[in-house]
Parts: structure tokens; C-alpha cells; sequence
């Protein structure tokens, strides 16, 4: 079926025998074993699928190259009274982790601090100064998260002036390592642990996991209570849906588990952030990504670097209250100036500024005075809008030096192409995971190293591309969609990468009312209608966000246009003043 975005959608493909095996077994219905079986869930799995828990499939953390080396040493520096220090990356995954640790620590009865570097002065990772600086000031040991797999030069100079440093990171890694006493991470190349797909924070949960259970075997906690790991999960689902991480495995019993203890409203900056915002909703994964990590990440892009993690992890409540509201404000500074560089970027690949064009395949934009707080947030928009991979470089006058945030789509590792231009000497630093990266570069590179990851990838990204067949998973008439229907489909939850919002078909039906809605109209609701077999009317209703200037806009909003359409998009229950309504998010439109 041919739609008016000239995409072609087909009903996704699945294991008939499969889908009436789980129906039969688990008594649910047709549609809801059919989506099973397109996610490859077997009857036997079905149960530990809808309610995942961390003990049935928790993986051994001393798996992890550098473990137990890692727990001995921490232990070692606990024993003797060292002081620690957790240098932390400044986004939602390096502000969780370090504030997993952080809490931790307290409960156990020691003290450590956190250092997040400024992501204008700094930059991203451990830096030779700032490591410096913590060994004048009596640090025996850093503890890196979400940062150092790559950082040679400064975990070289740091050891020679005597500062321990332990890297826990989930980024690509390269042949070589840097010099430290341990480094964690399930992304080096010889690692052979089976849980890819962690976030920094998933890595820490297991770090502490690890050093609770040889706390536990030193009789650690004869005299004293033994932390409730578990009470951490709220940080690790929300490091984990922030970064893009497939909700699939460990991960899904991750955020599932987390999302319950965040309902508990047991962390106070979490709590706090909920009541500022007025939200009283059950907490899933939008929440964590739409509510509360542009809030903890606000402070990382265009504020004080350590705001996140001292939110996270501070018991004083007048301190969060303060912090809260920082956060809000920051977040709305950041707001505006991301739509103001989101317009400039789009202008200037409409215009083939510096020889950049929305036709190559991975898109380049850059300026001189862009703020590189947000850069990170507009690659996402323009890959949303392009479909392709995209670099946002913002370049320092002084230093003539772009830094670069990048985005990719499904199919392309973006982490590992810019090791790749590393290696070739393209880069001053970089590196990343496949669908998110960074690196820097010299202003005078730029060109030479778009024309690198052009060349290495268009062919892929061409397939890509051409492969313009879309598929959806539930095809029904309007008639046959309920509510119940819809909470059965919630057993599929946590939604996210690798267990997506299962994409509707909805069948035959006609457009009764559009209206422009939105701070700028450029959202369009609507209300569908359909005939029943017995002749009655049942309705839905529609939105088609930032759809004003598109085709589907133009069909929705025109008054001659009254034929009856197929809407592809995902469906939801609204919840609004105690009534539950059924609403559809339309990504596309089949007229018939």
C-alpha cells in the first residue's frame, strides 16, 4: 500500500504456528501473541516477558574483564581510608552513574566526591588538568563513568603523578587501552561478556553489585545493614532510556524494575523534579526521557556541569528544591536556543552552505556560534528530519577547533566510523556507540573528513534509504480497537529501541474535523470516524504533530479532500479529567 509520503507498508511478516502457540498457552489474544511472536518470544519466555525480573536473569558481574581487580581495589582503597573521587561525564548516563556510586558509598558509610568536567571549558572525558588538580587536592583514586576508554593521553600523565584510576564505560573501544588499574567496560574489542548494549549506568549497577557481594563475604555488614541494591534501578532505567539503549534482555528488566521503584518516589531530586513539573502520571519511558532527562541533562548543556548528579544524589531537601528549580530554568534557555540553531541548520543545508547538502549521505552542519550544549539535541532533530546520520560541529574562534555531536540511523554504527577517522588521523579525539557519538577535529579537516564517512558509507546508507518498504504490526478497523484491547498491548511495555510501540494499520475510516493546534500551529488534531457493522458511528481521535507544512498536513487540513484513508501510527490511551479515550499518533496516510 502505497502511502502520500510515497512509502510503501506492509503488514510485518511473523510465525503463524508460534502466534497461535502463545494464544492457546497463555490465553491473550490474537493480536497481542502475534506481536510476541514478531519479537521472537517463545511461549516458554512469555511469562518472564511480561514481568522480567533482575534474579532470573542478573548476569554474573566478575564476567567482566577487570572486575574483580576493579571490587579488590576499591575495597583496598576503602580499608585505608583513601580518598575517592567519581569523575563522571555530564550527561543523564554519566550523572546517573556517578550518582549510583555516590549513593551507594553513603549507604556503606563512606564518603566521596564527584567532579563533572564543564562542557565548554572541558569537554568531554578526563582531562589532564582536572585529574592533576584532584591529586594536588588529595585524591588517591578516580573512579571514570561513562568516559576514559579513550582518553590515553591524560590517564598516562595521571599515573605519573601518582593518581589510581579506575575507567567503568560502556563507549567503543580500539586496540590499545589507556594505563589504569582497571577498566570496565563491555565494549572493548577482546571483551567476550554478553550484555553489549549497557549504558554506563547498567555497568556501575553490576560494579556495585560486585563489590557488595565481597563486601558481604568480608562480613562487611556484620554490624551495619546491607544496602538495598534495588533502590538504585530508578537511576539505571533513566540512564539507560537517555541513552538510547535497546529496552531488550537485561536492560528490559532494568527499566521495568526501575520504573517501579521511580513510582516509590524514594529519590528526593526525582521526587522533586515530579512535583515542580506537576507530574502525577505512572512513570514509563517517555516520562524518563521527555520529562525527566532533559531537566538532569539541562544543567550539562547549558548551566553548572554537576547539577544532574547532585540532584540524583542528595538527601537535602532544601538543596533539591534549589537545584529543581535551576534545572527548570536552564532547561528552558536550553529550549530556546536549540530551536534557534535547529533553524540555522536546516537554513543552511537548504542552501548548500560550506558545500553541505541534505543530498549527501551523512549530513554535515557547522558554525562558528553554536552552543555545544545543544548540538547533541539538533543532531537528533535533523537525523529525525533527514532519516540520515548527522554531525553537528560547533567551531571555537580562538582555537579554530570544531566539537562535534552525532546522531545515527538503524544500520549505521557511527561509534565505530569515527574510530575509524580516528585511526586515519582525521580527528584530534572521537569516539562514541552506533547510534550516538562525538569527536573533535580541526577546522581545516572538516571537509576531508565528511568526504571519509561519505565515501565509507553511502553505499550503505543508499540501501538503506531505497529499501523504502515499511512494515507495521497490527492491521484493524476502527471497530475492532478498544480499550482493553489497548491495555492488553501495555503487557509489551517498557516501549523503546529494540521493543518499539507496536505501529498500527487502522483501516477505512473518515477525517470529520482538523484543527491547527500547538504554540506555533503547527500540530494537527483531528477526530476519524467509521461505520459499524450495525450501523453505529465510533470515533478516534487523531494528531499528527509538526505535520502543518507536510503532505499529510495538507490532506488533513483540506476541506475537499473527503475520502476514507488508512492511518499508520501508534496508538494510545488518553487519559484526560478521569476519562480514558483512544487516540492515534498518525505517521502516515493511505488514501483509498
Amino acid at each position: 500500500m502505497k502511502s502520500v509520503l510515497n512509502k510503501q507498508w506492509n503488514l510485518k511478516k511473523f510465525d503463524e504456528r508460534l502466534s497461535r502457540s502463545i494464544k492457546q498457552i497463555h490465553d491473550i489474544s490474537e493480536s497481542l501473541s502475534n506481536l510476541l511472536s514478531i519479537r521472537g518470544i517463545k511461549p516458554d519466555q512469555v511469562s518472564e516477558f511480561f514481568n522480567p525480573k533482575i534474579k532470573n536473569i542478573l548476569p554474573d558481574p566478575f564476567l567482566l574483564q577487570d572486575m574483580n581487580k576493579a571490587v579488590d581495589h576499591v575495597i583496598n582503597a576503602i580499608e585505608n581510608n583513601k580518598k575517592i573521587t567519581i569523575f563522571a561525564d555530564y550527561d543523564v548516563d554519566g550523572a546517573t552513574s556517578a550518582s549510583i556510586l555516590k549513593r551507594f558509598f553513603n549507604n556503606i558509610g563512606y564518603e566521596l566526591d564527584i567532579y563533572i568536567p564543564d562542557r565548554i571549558l572541558e569537554g568531554y572525558g578526563p582531562n589532564t588538568e582536572a585529574l592533576l588538580n584532584l591529586k594536588n587536592s588529595g585524591v588517591d583514586l578516580v573512579i571514570t563513568v561513562d568516559c576514559g576508554t579513550v582518553s590515553f593521553k591524560p590517564l598516562e600523565e595521571a599515573k605519573k603523578a601518582g593518581l589510581e584510576i579506575i575507567v567503568i564505560d560502556h563507549h567503543l573501544g580500539v586496540v590499545e587501552k589507556p594505563d589504569a588499574i582497571a577498566i570496565i567496560n563491555p565494549n572493548l574489542l577482546e571483551e567476550t561478556f554478553e550484555h553489549k548494549n549497557l549504558c554506563a549506568a547498567g555497568v556501575v549497577f553490576l560494579f556495585v553489585v560486585a563489590i557488595n557481594k565481597k563486601l558481604r563475604e568480608r562480613n562487611f555488614y556484620t554490624n551495619k545493614k546491607e544496602p538495598n541494591l534495588i533502590e538504585l534501578l530508578d537511576l539505571v532505567a533513566l540512564g539507560t532510556v537517555c541513552d538510547v539503549m535497546p529496552l531488550t534482555g537485561l536492560n528490559r528488566a532494568f527499566v521495568t524494575l526501575g520504573l517501579k521503584i521511580l513510582k516509590q518516589r524514594k529519590n528526593l531530586g526525582l521526587k522533586q523534579i515530579s512535583d515542580l513539573v506537576a507530574f502525577n502520571s505512572e512513570p514509563n519511558v517517555y516520562s524518563l526521557g521527555f520529562i525527566f532527562g532533559p531537566r538532569i541533562n539541562a544543567g550539562g548543556r547549558v548551566g553548572k556541569s554537576n547539577l544532574g548528579a547532585r540532584i540524583l544524589s542528595s538527601e537535602d531537601e532544601f538543596e533539591v528544591k534549589e537545584i529543581a528549580t535551576q534545572l527548570e530554568m536552564f532547561n528552558q534557555q536550553r529550549k530556546d536556543i536549540e530551536a534557534q540553531v535547529l533553524d540555522e541548520a536546516v537554513s543552511q543545508l537548504e542552501k548548500n552552505n560550506n558545500n553541505f547538502s541534505t543530498k549527501d549521505p551523512i549530513i554535515f552542519v557547522q558554525s562558528n556560534n553554536w552552543h555545544q550544549g545543544v548540538i547533541g539535541i539538533v543532531a537528533s532533530r535533523l537525523k529525525d528530519l533527514y532519516n540520515k546520520p548527522v554531525a553537528v560541529i560547533s567551531i571555537d574562534d580562538k582555537t579554530n577547533k570544531g566539537k562535534a555531536s552525532c546522531r545515527s540511523i538503524n544500520g549505521i554504527d557511527f561509534g565505530a566510523e569515527i574510530l575509524k577517522a580516528r585511526l586515519q588521523g582525521l580527528l584530534i579525539e572521537g569516539g562514541g556507540h552506533a547510534m550516538a557519538g562525538g569527536f573533535s577535529v580541526k577546522a581545516n579537516k572538516i571537509a576531508e573528513l565528511h568526504n571519509f564517512f561519505c565515501k565509507n558509507l553511502k553505499n550503505k546508507v543508499d540501501e538503506i534509504l531505497s529499501n523504502n518498504i515499511n512494515e507495521f504490526e497490527v492491521e484493524l478497523d476502527l471497530a475492532q480497537l478498544n480499550i482493553d484491547l489497548l491495555k492488553e498491548f501495555s503487557k509489551l511495555e517498557p516501549f523503546g529501541v529494540g521493543n518499539a510501540k507496536p505501529k498500527f494499520c487502522l483501516r477505512n475510516v473518515q477525517k470529520i474535523t482538523a484543527n491547527l493546534v500547538g504554540k506555533n500551529h503547527e500540530h494537527i488534531n483531528c477526530i476519524f470516524s467509521t461505520k459499524t457493522l450495525l450501523g453505529f458511528s465510533q470515533q478516534i481521535q487523531g494528531t499528527a504533530f509538526r505535520a502543518k507544512e507536510t503532505k499529510i498536513g495538507e490532506i488533513l487540513l483540506s476541506s475537499s479532500i473527503n475520502k476514507k484513508m488508512h492511518l499508520i501510527g501508534t496508538v494510545n490511551i488518553n487519559n484526560w479529567m478521569g476519562s480514558e479515550k483512544m487516540q492515534i499518533i498518525i505517521d502516515d496516510i493511505i488514501l483509498i
